[in-house]
């Protein structure tokens, strides 16, 4: 996969050219930025539970990102962007389907840690 170059406009050295790579959802619509600050983001992919008592209750949110110019830890390879986002009590007979929501999490945890190593052995 071959990246494709974008034009960013970034605080401290005006507009810059760098490697977009092809999974990077653009930059449209952000605001200009320090050039170490330029990150590379997937869409981001949720998934939540839905009960009776709470409704739909958010469980996860993950995207791949990369940083490739950060002066302190910088990323070499795109790493795997992961919020986790519950805090309920639940009704005993809640747990069922906050069980099969945390199932979806954990298809979705492992399914963007493939695509991070193939993405990792396809960068330039």
């Amino acid at each position: 996969m071959s990246a494709r170059t974008i034009t960013l406009d970034t605080i401290d050295r005006g507009p810059v050219v760098v490697p977009e790579p092809g999974w990077c959802r653009g930059h449209e619509g952000e605001l200009p930025e320090y050039f170490a600050d330029i990150t590379h983001n997937t869409r981001i992919v949720r998934a939540a539970a839905t009960t009776d008592r709470h409704g739909t209750v958010p469980l996860l949110q993950v995207h791949i990102s990369h940083a490739p110019y950060r002066e302190r830890f910088p990323e070499p390879h795109p790493v795997i962007s992961v919020v986790l986002d519950c805090k309920q009590d639940f009704v005993a007979e809640d747990i069922a389907e906050l069980i099969e929501g945390l199932r979806s999490v954990e298809r979705i945890l492992a399914y963007t840690s493939v695509e991070a190593k193939r993405l990792r052995e396809v960068q330039p």
